[in-house]
């Protein structure tokens, strides 16, 4: 059965989860050296600063984590889609769920990928289950 809907739908959102994480590593080191450079032991006129940035920083863990879980699920996904298509199309729509707070924070549409992908896995029929 030729699966490669499947394979560029979960191909797209690997790439985004790739991006979505190094820009977030990117931003986590900015800001860590920003909390650094703005620490000044005479002055407290930057404390309020200073603590939102930390927890700023200590916030960024949250999308680097998940962005690196569904990259995973997704390349999982992307290798097993042609052996097993049951094992993939959970794996996308896992995926597709832990990347959906994505959907509304910052507009990266892979989650809706992964779950399209996901349910095509499951829906579309292989040549054996097709009786004549």
């Amino acid at each position: 059965m030729n699966r490669t809907v499947e394979r560029v739908l979960g191909i797209i959102g690997i790439a985004m989860d790739a991006l979505i994480a190094i820009f977030a590593l990117v931003l986590l080191v900015i800001v860590t050296s920003s909390i650094d450079w703005i620490i000044d032991p005479i002055s407290t006129q930057f404390e309020f600063i200073n603590n939102f940035l930390f927890v700023f920083a200590q916030l960024l863990w949250i999308p680097i984590i998940s962005s690196l879980v569904t990259f995973i699920f997704g390349l999982i996904a992307v290798v097993k889609v042609k052996k097993n298509a049951k094992l993939a199309g959970f794996l996308f729509i896992a995926a597709g769920v832990i990347s959906s707070w994505f959907l509304f924070t910052i507009g990266a549409f892979q989650s809706l990928l992964y779950l399209v992908a996901g349910i095509m896995c499951f829906v579309k029929k292989t040549e054996r289950d097709v009786q004549f």
